[in-house]
């Protein structure tokens, strides 16, 4: 298929350092949903495909330029670079994959991507996105954004995006996208509110984990960063993984809804809050109807639609589909524009991990955003197809 989208002229914009005094939260913990892991990675399709990817990683993680490395991902289309491996413990390192046939007369999207707390970037390399970037022809970039927690995310967002330009990687400077798995889930929520006019999309993986903690309720000044600008987001996982919100141990354990959570309010109206504040105010969806502790627990605990059970949510659009053998139960919410600004997705049984169809959905969805440098205008193409521009 031609990539029909018109060339585009571009002007270059420096990415500022961020002027916020915002830190990431403290991590969340919930109790972890029990299932078989033996039979989750024998007799599921993405189970098994998970451990070859992760393969690699378990024969190299101490050596991530080992020639076997690099050959294995230049099979897989790939040119792969690290930075910053060689001082302070690798704790501000980076690696960037490039597909083999860039074209340095094109532009190229650019994932940013945060890692799970206890991962390294080199086990985020295997979580599927890799599989795809040569195809697709888009620029990715694993960073361990000061460590475990990804606590320094806002400063190495930009200064790793400043190298970039410096090296004169070819960036469509217009589609930079944030992305994170679990702790890196909460980084990329927070990079997308402080970046706001230059990251087009934001993906957050597992589903809303963040909303349990950002202080967006507390504290507007946490978000004031946006200008007033949407920030368009997809929110997947599985429905086994701990992560979720709102989900259905809302129902199966009503004590939840009082217990308390950041700076004394209770949890669940402290989370509701915030997600009432991200779809209103950052992901702006059109005519949106505050949610409310009680609007949201009603639904968990008596809808018969299998997506309003699921979520506790009202979509513009529910849907149901299957991908790599896996059920998954979602919904849009649409702009002023039509363009679906919030999107979540879940598949059922999948546990606390990222594999290959949820980067698949993850790009087919950030795919179709670009921020307006001049303005700071979300916009959305509905017919996009490729990275590559």
């Amino acid at each position: 298929m031609k990539n029909y989208v018109p060339e585009m002229k571009y002007e270059t914009v420096t990415i500022q350092s961020s002027v916020t005094k915002r830190v990431m939260p403290p991590g969340f913990q919930l109790e972890i949903v029990a299932y078989d892991e033996e039979e989750f990675f024998k007799r599921t399709e993405i189970g098994r495909r998970y451990w070859e990817l992760v393969a690699i990683h378990d024969v190299y993680h101490d050596k991530p330029m080992h020639q076997n490395v690099l050959r294995y991902w230049a099979e897989l289309g790939l040119k792969k670079e690290l930075f910053d491996a060689d001082h302070d413990n690798a704790k501000y390192s980076y690696s960037v994959f490039t597909p083999l046939d860039l074209d340095p007369e094109k532009k190229y999207a650019v994932i940013y991507f945060s890692h799970g707390g206890g991962n390294t970037i080199q086990m985020a390399e295997t979580y599927g996105f890799n599989t795809l970037a040569a195809v697709e022809k888009y620029i990715i970039v694993y960073a361990e954004n000061g460590g475990r927690s990804n606590d320094q995310v806002i400063p190495e967002f930009a200064r790793i995006m400043g190298e970039l330009r410096e090296k004169g990687y070819p960036v469509d400077w217009e589609r930079v996208y944030s992305v994170g798995f679990s702790s890196g889930g909460m980084a990329c929520s927070c990079t997308a509110c402080t970046y706001t006019d230059r990251i087009a999309a934001v993906a957050v993986l597992p589903g809303a984990n963040f909303l349990k903690e950002f202080p967006f309720y507390t504290g507007p000044e946490y978000y004031a960063s946006t200008k007033g600008y949407r920030m368009p987001a997809i929110f997947l996982s599985g429905d086994n993984d701990h992560g979720n919100f709102p989900a259905p141990w809302v129902a199966k354990h009503p004590e939840e809804l009082y217990k308390p959570g950041y700076n004394g309010v209770p949890k669940m109206e402290y989370a509701i809050e915030n997600l009432n504040i991200w779809m209103r105010d950052i992901a702006k969806i059109k005519n949106y109807t505050p949610l409310t502790v009680e609007s949201v627990s009603d639904l968990l605990l008596h809808s018969t639609d299998p997506v309003e059970l699921e979520y506790g949510l009202k979509f513009d659009r529910g849907y149901a589909f299957r991908a790599q053998g896996t059920d998954w139960l979602g919904g849009d919410y649409y702009g002023t524009d039509g363009a679906p600004v919030i999107r979540y997705a879940r598949a059922a049984g999948m546990i606390h991990i990222t594999w290959e169809s949820e980067a698949n959905l993850v790009w087919d969805y950030l795919k179709h955003f670009r921020r307006d440098l001049k303005t700071g205008e979300s916009l959305y193409d509905p017919v996009v197809c490729w990275g590559e521009r």
